[in-house]
């Protein structure tokens, strides 16, 4: 009998620490999709969803040039426990593919979300010279300045618009964009899309999107017109000033070649 009962206590034990060791896991994270890319920043993201039985310690997002991101690699801490979280990151180099993933931390060890990759886009394909200046085609304008101003509230697009200002009334170029915040854009390539899905401040933002078009005010060229869905441009952000660059950009009948900024702070 003392033999079966011992018998029967080592199998409890046993049996009990195998459910013990069946409690505890890493932690079950979620990676977001890499959104907004540009030149030198993407927003990245995930979301902590279980603990795996231990307190989570740390989690936050990984990125590396190689397939498969690790904490060993770049790695950024956004909390403890159970979390979600989705920030811009700078720092990445143009041209270049990454690896990214949400992570997580704790006593059993580190738990990963599914690897997205990204691709950075490229810097402005030209470098014009003057600033405050674009070459229309068949004429060429010098800007004294650049307005700015919240469209969405005027029953346009977008939610920062940028529209160039002359010293006599012959045309401008307006820019729109749909930026977190109503922040200036960042550094990257810029595309134009559908107007219908390029919304205000209730819609989904979407950096990397924007509306680009000449304002005529004398019939006189340039035209007004309105450039085709697919036209791309490129901003350049930093120093405190915003660079908006042309290189053979097509709107309407006109060809931009020329750039204007305006200081962000």
């Amino acid at each position: 009998m003392k033999k079966f009962l011992l018998l029967f206590v080592v199998i409890l034990l046993s049996y009990g620490c195998e459910i013990e060791k069946a409690r505890y896991s890493t932690a079950y994270v979620y990676t977001n999709p890499p959104t907004s890319v540009l030149t030198n920043s993407a927003t990245l993201g995930g979301i902590v969803i279980g603990e795996g039985g231990k307190d989570v310690s740390e989690y936050g997002i990984v990125w590396s040039t190689k397939a498969t991101p690790t904490i060993n690699d770049t790695k950024v801490v956004r909390g403890s426990r159970l979390g979600t979280f989705s920030d811009s990151y700078s720092g990445f180099q143009p041209l270049t593919t990454y690896y990214c993933a949400a992570y997580a931390v704790n006593e059993e060890g580190v738990g990963y979300g599914d690897v997205y990759s990204f691709k950075t886009s490229g810097v402005a394909p030209c470098n014009p010279v003057q600033d405050n200046f674009v070459n229309f085609g068949s004429v060429s304008l010098a800007f004294s300045g650049c307005t700015v101003d919240n469209p969405y509230a005027l029953d346009h697009d977008g939610n920062i618009r940028f529209t160039t200002t002359t010293d006599y009334s012959t045309a401008s170029i307006i820019v729109e964009f749909n930026e977190s915040n109503m922040n200036y854009p960042k550094t990257g390539t810029y595309t134009v899309v559908d107007p219908d899905t390029f919304g205000g401040p209730t819609s989904i933002l979407s950096t990397g999107e924007a509306q680009l078009k000449i304002q005529n005010y004398n019939n006189t060229y340039p035209f007004g017109a309105v450039a085709a869905v697919g036209t791309t441009f490129y901003v350049k952000n930093e120093n405190n000033v915003m660079t908006i660059i042309f290189c053979d950009t097509p709107v309407g009948s006109s060809i931009l070649n020329g750039k204007f900024s305006k200081a962000t702070n």
